[in-house]
């Protein structure tokens, strides 16, 4: 089984894993791959963290596994800020590195920054890993232990590698989560260093049977003579190259995975190559005639952080029986025993320990009145191409792999190759109890398209009457899939989708592949985002010509209380502290956001139509501002009348600035989308390109008081994982993969949080620096949109506020229910403008341009949050 490292915003070398080799992963996120703890952000500041653990199965098939995105940080070796060759599929955005550690190179592979680091540590003998290969392991270097010093290979040495691992590469303290002789690395490194170690969770961790404590007397003398025997003959490396061989490997893991589906012939190479490496012998050899060291039950009683203890219930090697001594030491937080996996359960294991009841946010799957679905996020490949798509670099086409026991598939995966592998497909399961199955075998499949090649054909599921199909399935094979490929879902628990992306199209035959989404979208629509994809072939009309429907469907989520896997406000502001991104102004940028209540308590003025009054000062709470109406136009806010205090309010208070945060329900309550919203006094002038000319002052055009503009978070709710992100650019804006954000470098933790920039007077936010032409690119005219790194506002250094949640009932502030605009409508003439500001420029240039402003810049005066259309509805994308 591969793991796929959370996607990078920063382009590295992909470094693709596609086994169920035991691993040492290091990973920073609420997610790492295999053993992860589904993020609960925290309710309080207990400084003993809890620990779970959730075991996802493997089989046979080769997959990838998406992890939960976060940047890398400036610590990988292979990072580069440009974009490099894509690979020719989609691999899992693993960044490899080499770290030096007492002159030796040690191999580790990092994926992700967010949230709390952990490393996980691997037994006896794994190699192919993520993060750190201790040394003699895996691809790290293995010293001659006769050529350095005595007792090299000891659990002390290893325990001070993983403590010098955390504090020069990770940067951090870090959770453990160890398996077999891994799990004795772990706890010898927290005893020695207690401010690195937060939490331990050991899998398997290796009783140590063979240490020289647990011999008889009369047996300790044959142990060492034995141990010689071995290190200083030819008996050894004869020993060695009996095991050494795929069939010995094979048997030896069939025996410790249990299930002997998942040890294929990938697998067996991938444990064993390291092993051939040049001192990989002598390693093995010093390494099994260690029978001195800690015990585990040596260094439980001494370590500082909380442990959680889970065994595979089939483990052959360390029986469960045995282990379970261990949950009587008072670190051990919890015992969990792994029904039917083996010695590596975080391999062979299918079941979720804990937190696997429904309902509620971050439990991993959600209820849509009797339809359970999960998320899968990792994938076998079935076909896929490297011409054209996005990029021109083609696509590839996943079967989700493995699936939860019990739940069905609902269809297949594609995604464009010119992007880390990040995405999921929901399966289901019949939950119901009720007569009427939610989910039904398709009758038979409809060809859509085959490849060229043959090895890539896609098949629409017919569904039976009163079902509809959710998504396409993809075979290597020209035979139909069977009947148990795929589930189609009764059509009272189905809601209309559209397609939303291209991944791939075929311009010789006209088949065409894209993501889907529910048509309607919004706080009360129950469509749900199944993950699937749409083909569809002008060439192949079989489907057609046979009367099946080509059309497919979104899920829709019937549970009468649809928003309870939204997160509570505690887990609201975990999320905002862990995702709440970081903004970056333009250096030239002179009018800077503030806090609502700075603006009002520095003078800021109501005004209302038709009266002759004195403009009304506002208070601090808004708390005098008319309440509801509509943007009826009988009020609008200004800056203050006083020429010096109006300049003062005019840039803003950057220091003091605040961040309100709407959260709302969104694709059937599957998704929580966190509006985060920034208010600015006063927004500056446009300027323009035209050809050559690369800047042109507009004079007052875009000029106006009271800018709001926004991003969104879209965080799972199955996982607590940031989705996407959504930019605001004015009239519109665009969402971006999570796999594709740019994320703040350093060591302060900010790694883990997304960046936007905020362009020049205007405000609008981009996903990367540059400048953005809003008009005709090919011309070279329009308005520009200028972002670069200047002025930083951190949006989660206490700042954020969340001011609206209606499914929790949270109170809004006065001055979100003012419907009227936060800025006096400014009249002036664009062409006059337009004239003054580029009176050299040819006529029709000129009115070309005036065009284009009266379309981006000109509209009604800005309005608050709850004004705008994705308050209750889906963002606008351009």
């Amino acid at each position: 089984m591969a793991c796929a490292a959370a996607p990078s915003p920063l382009p590295g070398v992909p470094a693709r894993r596609s086994t169920t080799a035991p691993c040492v992963v290091f990973a920073v996120g609420p997610h790492p791959p295999r053993f992860y703890r589904p993020f609960k952000p925290s309710t309080g500041g207990a400084p003993r963290s809890s620990l779970r653990v959730v075991a996802s199965s493997s089989k046979a098939d080769p997959v990838e596994e998406r992890l939960p995105v976060a940047p890398l940080a400036d610590v990988l070796v292979s990072a580069n800020a440009s974009s490099p060759s894509p690979p020719v599929e989609p691999q899992p955005q693993v960044s490899t590195g080499t770290w030096k550690w007492r002159g030796y190179n040690i191999r580790y592979q990092h994926a992700g920054t967010a949230g709390p680091a952990l490393v996980l540590v691997h037994g006896f003998g794994a190699n192919r890993v993520y993060a750190i290969d201790l040394i003699g392991y895996g691809y790290s270097d293995k010293p001659d232990p006769r050529e350095i010093e005595e007792n090299f290979y000891t659990f002390e040495t290893w325990g001070e590698q993983l403590n010098t691992f955390c504090a020069e590469v990770v940067q951090s303290e870090a959770f453990f989560i160890c398996n077999s002789i891994g799990g004795v690395v772990g706890l010898q490194a927290a005893v020695m260093e207690p401010k690195t170690c937060k939490g331990i969770v050991l899998l398997d961790i290796s009783l140590r049977m063979l240490h020289i404590k647990k011999q008889p007397w009369f047996g300790k003398p044959f142990i060492k003579s034995f141990q010689s025997l071995l290190r200083n003959t030819i008996v050894g490396k004869l020993f060695f190259n009996a095991v050494a061989t795929p069939e010995s490997v094979k048997n030896i893991l069939c025996q410790c995975y249990h299930d002997t589906s998942a040890v294929t012939d990938e697998l067996v190479q991938v444990i064993l190559q390291p092993g051939l490496d040049p001192g990989a012998v002598d390693v093995f050899l010093e390494f099994i005639c260690y029978s001195g060291g800690p015990l585990p039950e040596e260094l439980l009683p001494l370590v500082k952080c909380p442990v959680l203890v889970a065994w595979g219930e089939k483990d052959p090697w360390e029986p469960v029986e045995l282990g379970r001594a261990y949950a009587s030491f008072d670190t051990v937080e919890e015992f969990v025993v792994l029904p039917d996996v083996g010695h590596c359960p975080q391999l062979t294991g299918g079941t979720t320990v804990s937190d696997s009841e429904d309902g509620g946010f971050g439990k991993g799957s959600i209820d849509l009145g009797g339809l359970q679905v999960r998320q899968v996020t990792t994938f076998a490949k079935v076909w896929s191409t490297t011409q054209g798509g996005q990029d021109g670099l083609g696509a590839t086409f996943f079967k989700p792999s493995p699936v939860p026991a019990g739940f069905s598939v609902l269809g297949h995966y594609a995604q464009p190759n010119n992007r880390p592998l990040f995405g999921h497909v929901l399966v289901g399961r019949d939950t119901s109890g009720a007569g009427g199955a939610l989910l039904a075998a398709p009758v038979d499949y409809a060809l859509v398209w085959s490849s060229p090649d043959g090895a890539g054909n896609f098949w629409l599921p017919t569904a039976p009457e009163g079902y509809k199909a959710v998504g396409v399935v993809v075979t290597a094979a020209a035979d139909k899939p069977s009947p148990d490929e795929v589930r189609c879902v009764r059509a009272d628990f189905t809601d209309a989708c559209e397609t939303e992306d291209s991944v791939w199209s075929s311009d010789k035959d006209g088949f065409s592949a894209s993501t889907l989404r529910p048509a309607v979208r919004g706080i009360e629509a129950r469509g749900v985002h199944a993950g699937t994809f749409l083909a569809q072939s002008s060439a192949t009309p079989a489907a057609a010509a046979a009367g099946v429907s080509t059309t497919l469907a979104c899920l829709k989520n019937n549970s009468a209380s649809y928003t309870s896997s939204m997160p509570d406000l505690a887990q609201l502001n975990s999320l905002l502290a862990a995702y709440a991104p970081h903004v970056y102004l333009h250096p030239n940028e002179p009018y800077f956001p503030s806090s609502v209540a700075w603006f009002f308590e520095n003078g800021a003025l109501m005004y209302q139509k038709g009266s002759s009054q004195t403009p009304t000062p506002v208070d601090a709470d808004g708390s005098n501002l008319p309440q509801g109406g509509g943007n009826d136009g009988g009020y609008w806010l200004d800056l203050p009348a006083d020429g010096n205090q109006r300049e003062k309010v005019k840039r803003g208070d950057l220091a003091g600035a605040k961040v309100y945060v709407q959260a709302k329900p969104m694709l059937g309550g599957t998704v929580a989308d966190l509006a985060v919203w920034i208010f600015y006094p006063f927004n500056g002038p446009a300027r323009a390109k035209v050809g050559l000319i690369p800047s042109i002052p507009l004079g007052e055009i875009g000029e106006h008081v009271g800018d709001w503009e926004h991003v969104t978070l879209r965080v799972s709710n199955f996982s607590g994982e940031l989705l996407r992100m959504y930019f605001s650019q004015h009239s519109a804006g665009t969402w971006v993969d999570a796999s594709r954000l740019e994320y703040l470098d350093g060591g302060d933790g900010g790694g883990s949080r997304p960046v936007a920039y905020a362009s020049l007077h205007g405000h609008a936010f981009y996903p990367n620096a540059g400048t953005v032409l809003q008009g005709n690119s090919g011309l070279g005219i329009g308005i520009r949109n200028d972002c670069a790194r200047g002025s930083r506002l951190d949006t989660g250094a206490g700042r954020c506020e969340v001011v609206s949640a209606e499914y929790l009932g949270v109170k809004e502030p006065a001055w979100l229910g003012f419907e009227r605009e936060w800025g006096p409508r400014d009249e002036y003439d664009i062409g006059r403008e337009i004239n003054r500001a580029a009176r050299l420029l040819p006529r029709s240039v000129r009115e070309r341009l005036a065009k284009l402003v009266e379309k981006v810049l000109v509209g009604e005066g800005p309005t608050g949050p709850k004004m705008h259309g994705n308050w209750r509805n889906d963002e606008r994308e351009a």
